[in-house]
C-alpha cells in the first residue's frame, strides 16, 4: 500500500513542487494551505508523515508540532518541517519539539525525498 503524506504550505509553488516530487516517489498526498486546517485534514486522510512550512496563516509549524506531539492519535505521525527560517535556534526549537527534520528553503527536493523514504522505512 502507498504511504499517504500530508503537506501543508501557503505557498503554491512550493505546493507544487512537493506535490510533483511526492507523486514521482510513489506517495499519495493531500495538501492543505493553512496551519487551522490541519487537524481535521490528519484525522481525516491519517497520513503516514507531515510535510509543514513553519510559517501557515493561522498556526505556525511549531504550534502544529506541539500539538501532535499532545495528542496520542497524533503523536507518532512524523513531521517535516520546510521553512525559510530554519537556521539556528529556531532549526534547534523546532527538533527540540519534535520535528523530525527541518529542511531550509531552498533545499534538494531529491534530498526531502529520500529523507521521507528513509524515515517511513523505519516505521513499516
Amino acid at each position: 500500500m502507498k504511504k499517504h503524506i500530508l503537506v501543508a504550505d501557503d505557498d503554491a509553488v512550493m505546493v507544487r513542487l512537493l506535490e510533483f516530487n511526492l507523486k514521482k516517489a510513489g506517495f499519495t498526498y493531500t495538501t492543505c494551505r493553512d496551519g487551522l486546517s490541519i487537524e481535521n485534514n490528519v484525522r481525516t486522510t491519517k497520513p503516514d508523515l507531515a510535510i509543514i512550512d513553519f510559517m501557515l496563516p493561522g498556526k505556525t509549524g511549531l504550534e502544529v508540532i506541539k500539538e501532535f506531539k499532545a495528542d496520542p492519535e497524533l503523536v507518532k505521525i512524523p513531521i517535516v518541517v520546510v521553512t525559510g527560517q530554519g537556521k539556528g535556534s529556531k532549526k534547534t526549537e523546532l527538533l527540540d519539539a519534535g520535528a523530525s527534520n527541518v529542511f531550509t528553503k531552498p533545499f534538494s527536493p531529491t534530498a526531502l525525498m529520500e529523507y521521507v523514504r528513509s524515515l517511513l522505512g523505519k516505521t513499516e
